[in-house]
């Protein structure tokens, strides 16, 4: 092996000068080709999230009237009992916060009911009712609250149900229909926004037209979502509603003052498409595809790059979410790599030549590359890179102690939280005590009956199998962004949201027990097949301020949390043996998270050694993975607990057959069944307020 004094034969000048040229061309190919993908990324992203947000809404006023016409048609709720079906419609806006109003017309009368959002005080009841004297319609509005004691104004004439635009297109077509986007009735004290409406015929048993359900909401939901969206740094997402001739309404915008403008009688009107202010939607629309796909266009001029999605599917309105974003802003990245690349190329290409007149710089490369790895050592980033050889001895030992160093310090990193130990390394402190208070996502999981399982496996194996088990659950931790706390024997405590701050710990945390779940129910064949036990998980998660930092002495610390939010997680995993649950959300979870999971509510519980009760519900998996019977779970289970908490035991039972049927072994069904069943016996003191208080953990 040759020393340093013998390296001189080698030529470094040459060997640059063949290289730089084609890592020019292949950085130059590169980075465009990065930058094309990033830009299909970015927009089908865009459009997902904004497609799964605008079918999560519409997929709710469906599935709710979907509802209420069942409980008419089975004769639990009836047009003509107007207090059963306020209080039903209150419960249930109170839990769909994105429903706008919901109401039933007769066919009979022309009146009508409904509970309305729309006043910004609070719920209201409209009610139209015909004078038996004069035969003319009269119309009331209650303040939900008060319904039906005291009117909030003197009657007014009111219209014929039956003229109504949402009650005609539903009665001709005879199915449930969507209305196109239109401005909702405004009157004094009342908002004036766009909306849209569903509504579904009633018929009775011989198939005679009852009257009309419908469900509504306003369009400034999905414009605040898309005012949240972030397309790139100037692109922006928009909702079309399509014609029969494929012509397109804009319906929400991030701007959504420019959707509407001041119309005959006060009343605002949509603007026409061809007028609408922002021409980039102009160009997105009269481009379209045939289904869905990519478009480009120019405008003022600049081009853009486009994404068009049609909602599809029975019960959907015929709409199309669409995204743009400008090409140059993807291509940006791809022109500063190219200069650059330039510029090094021509550095390279001049230091090559002085380069070759000292020899000695033919070692320059090796060492600078160890270099680098004993930095990247030093700050705890071990990751194996390609091995570094030289013909040059000493080079060549200094690259096997710094291999063998490497090796050492990823052995001691297994005991330690490496990016925790890694941030601190990299501030250039040391590590003190202290804490911070942040709102942070905390996840409890346990194995379902461990103890009597690892009485029948020697410590070899369970020690093997459980190691198994932690990887998977650890895994599913870490990719989705989570800390892992600590692991209590079989147990795991892990929490999002620091370190390192991130504002979608909650659904990150979701998303981690989901996928643990399934990646576990993929391991367990094999691991009964070897004749292992499958452990089963519970999962407990739970949302809320807690102190997060270096807890201990200062001999010895653990970055940890406390806090009573971390107590609650652990009680709502605990619940799940209740319940007969596997995985339990806090309602403040579910909340964070936004409209990623989907959840049913399970009950309303006071943990042991907590007085403030929490609602609680049972995670079901993704939103945009779940299918219809999850969606009707969702349902039938708020509604059950809805009627259960306002003591219509009744009610309640038959909404939980209907969930035994969907779930037989279904655990939160049984558990608020056995309690009806108890309450019906043994009424609850009239102080009870629906909450389930548990005196163990």
């Amino acid at each position: 092996m040759l020393r340093l004094r013998y390296t001189l034969l080698t030529l470094v000048g040459g060997l640059i000068l063949l290289t730089v040229a084609p890592v020019a061309i292949v950085a130059d190919h590169n980075a465009r080709d990065a930058a094309e993908k990033l830009s299909d990324q970015v927009l089908d992203q865009g459009v997902l999230r904004f497609h799964q947000e605008v079918e999560r809404l519409v997929g709710q006023a469906a599935g709710q009237c979907a509802l209420d016409l069942k409980l008419m048609q089975a004769g639990r709720l009836e047009a003509g009992d107007r207090p059963a079906l306020v209080g039903h419609w209150r419960e249930v806006l109170a839990l769909q916060p994105q429903l706008t109003s919901l109401f039933v017309g007769q066919e009979s009368t022309g009146e009508a009911v409904g509970v309305s959002r729309l006043r910004p005080d609070g719920l209201s009841v409209w009610q139209s009712d015909r004078d038996p004297a004069t035969g003319r319609l009269v119309v009331r509005e209650y303040q939900a609250a008060d319904y039906p004691k005291s009117p909030l104004g003197p009657d007014a004439d009111g219209l014929d149900v039956r003229t109504r635009p949402w009650y005609t297109v539903a009665r001709d077509a005879g199915r449930p229909v969507w209305t196109d986007a239109y401005v909702f009735a405004g009157v004094k004290g009342v908002r004036n926004v766009l909306g849209v409406t569903y509504a579904v015929p009633d018929r009775g048993p011989g198939g005679a037209l009852r009257g009309v359900v419908t469900a509504d909401f306003d369009l400034d939901t999905l414009s605040r979502f898309l005012a949240g969206l972030k397309v790139g740094r100037e692109g922006a997402a928009f909702l079309a509603e399509l014609d029969p001739d494929d012509s397109a309404q804009v319906i929400a915008h991030p701007q959504p003052e420019l959707l509407t403008r001041p119309g005959p009688g006060g009343k605002n009107e949509l603007v026409p498409t061809a007028e609408f202010a922002d021409g980039r939607v102009r160009a997105v629309l009269a481009a379209l595809p045939a289904g869905d796909g990519d478009v480009r266009f120019t405008h003022d001029g600049r081009v853009y790059l486009g994404s068009v999605r049609r909602v599809t599917g029975d019960n959907r309105p015929p709409w199309l979410t669409g995204a743009f974003i400008p090409e140059d802003e993807i291509l940006a990245h791809a022109t500063q790599t190219r200069r650059a690349t330039a510029l090094v190329a021509s550095v390279v290409f001049a230091a090559a030549i002085l380069l070759s007149i000292y020899v000695s710089r033919q070692v320059s490369r090796p060492l600078e590359a160890l270099a680098g790895e004993a930095l990247a050592a030093g700050r705890l980033r071990l990751d194996a890179g390609p091995p570094v050889k030289s013909i040059v001895l000493e080079v060549d030992q200094l690259a096997r102690a710094a291999d063998a160093m490497r090796v050492g310090l990823r052995s001691f990193g297994k005991y330690l939280p490496v990016d925790l130990v890694r941030g601190l390394l990299d501030s250039g402190q040391e590590a003190r005590l202290g804490g911070e208070r942040r709102e942070l996502t905390i996840a409890f999981t346990d194995i379902a009956g461990f103890t009597t399982t690892a009485e029948g496996l020697t410590s070899e194996q369970l020690v093997g199998h459980l190691g198994d088990y932690l990887a998977a659950v650890s895994r599913a931790v870490t990719d989705s962004g989570g800390t892992v706390d600590k692991y209590i024997g079989d147990a795991v405590m892990a929490f999002w949201g620091a370190p390192v701050p991130r504002p979608d710990h909650a659904a990150a945390a979701c998303v981690a027990a989901v996928r643990c779940q399934q990646r576990l129910g993929e391991l367990r064949p094999g691991w009964e097949a070897a004749g292992r036990p499958p452990f089963h998980t519970r999962y407990g998660l739970h949302t809320g301020e807690v102190t997060v930092g270096n807890i201990g002495s200062p001999a010895r610390m653990n970055y940890t949390v406390i806090g009573d939010a971390v107590n609650l997680a652990s009680r709502l995993e605990g619940l799940n043996k209740h319940y007969g649950t596997s995985v339990l959300v806090s309602g403040e979870t579910l909340r964070a998270a936004g409209g990623v999971v989907a959840a049913r509510v399970v009950d309303v519980v006071a943990v042991a050694g907590r007085a403030e009760a929490v609602t609680v519900y049972e995670l079901l998996g993704l939103a945009s993975e779940v299918g219809d019977g999850e969606k009707e779970l969702i349902g039938l289970s708020a509604d059950a607990l809805a009627a259960f908490r306002a003591r219509r035991w009744d009610e309640a039972l038959a909404l939980l057959d209907s969930i035994h049927r969907l779930r037989p072994d279904d655990g939160p069904a049984r558990v608020l069944a056995e309690r009806c069943r108890r309450f019906v016996a043994w009424p609850p003191p009239d102080d009870w307020d629906g909450v389930n208080r548990m005196v163990g953990k």
